[in-house]
């Protein structure tokens, strides 16, 4: 956890390296040190008087907002990864715009000045997942995928590669359905 700390931390600090906002940092490193988890993205939005940061963890996703001459507090919005409905790219960085939409509120952020905006759209965005079809496998082939037992768990690997949990790699390995090499 102590880990995940510092890097978060030397992600904020990197983020707001070159921002007029000195007073303002220590209250967004709190913040960003009482995150259990490790950032994964993030993005900075500046408007006339409000500057935001946007914040992606692998289960999460945070707002914070502060009032450009009052940094005495900060306003944070939380939610889970997997509430989110819709995540749009409008425009890329410099002066970059994304809509976050979630089944009871919407987050549009506009003059996205700092961070990667597809990068951080695609790290947040819904992804379905695919389950296999087994019906029309071939007959004396690959018999696993008739079993009810065998698919269950060809679909659960299946998810875990499209998550990123392992790598298509690991997924051949544990799937029976594929045959190894010197077997």
């Amino acid at each position: 956890m102590d880990d995940y700390r510092n890097q978060n931390l030397k992600k904020i600090d990197k983020l707001l390296s070159d921002c007029d906002i000195n007073s303002g940092k220590q209250l967004v490193k709190e913040i960003v040190s009482n995150i259990d988890d490790r950032i994964v993205e993030l993005l900075l939005s500046r408007d006339s008087n409000q500057y935001y940061i946007l914040t992606s963890t692998r289960n999460d996703v945070f707002l914070m907002s502060f009032v450009k001459n009052d940094y005495n507090s900060v306003d944070l919005q939380k939610d889970k990864k997997i509430n989110i409905c819709k995540a749009k790219f409008i425009k890329g960085t410099p002066n970059g715009e994304l809509i976050i939409t979630f089944p009871n509120k919407e987050w549009h952020l506009k003059n996205i000045i700092k961070g990667r905006v597809f990068d951080f759209l695609q790290d947040v965005k819904p992804v379905n997942i695919n389950n296999a079809f087994y019906d029309s496998s071939i007959r004396g082939e690959f018999h696993q995928l008739l079993d009810p037992d065998h698919a269950e768990e060809i679909d659960k690997l299946r998810r875990y590669m499209q998550e990123g949990h392992i790598s298509h790699y690991e997924y051949d390995d544990y799937n029976p359905s594929i045959s190894k090499a010197g077997k």
